[in-house]
């Protein structure tokens, strides 16, 4: 088992320590040979595509229990309510809102 340690830098307030197994730093290391990038931007980039993961995940359980609106859910996984009403009509997650709802809309406020 291995230590990455993240270093602050300009515009980021906070350290973060993780131990890693060898597996993990292996991968990693490929990785950063193949982006070549410094192995601190590498997990840097690889936590915050992970993050923004699981506020999708997030938002789609919440929207499958009823608990948030598909404008909440927007916000929650950091979307347009475009890509949020096609990433629900992907999995299958019934909105309330219909293509002819949204046509209705478009109708309401064309774009000029």
């Amino acid at each position: 088992m291995q230590f990455i340690k993240i270093y602050t830098v300009k515009n980021m307030p906070a350290t973060v320590s993780v131990r890693l197994d060898d597996e993990m730093i292996k991968d990693i290391e490929l990785l950063k040979e193949e982006s070549q990038v410094d192995r601190s931007e590498l997990v840097r980039r690889l936590l915050d595509r992970a993050l923004k993961q699981a506020k999708i995940e997030k938002a789609i359980e919440l929207l499958r229990k009823h608990k948030i609106s598909i404008g909440k859910a927007s916000e929650l996984a950091e979307m347009t309510l475009y890509e949020m009403i096609e990433l629900c009509r992907t999995h299958d997650i019934h909105i309330g809102y219909s293509p002819g709802d949204l046509k209705k809309d478009l109708d309401r406020f064309p774009i000029k």
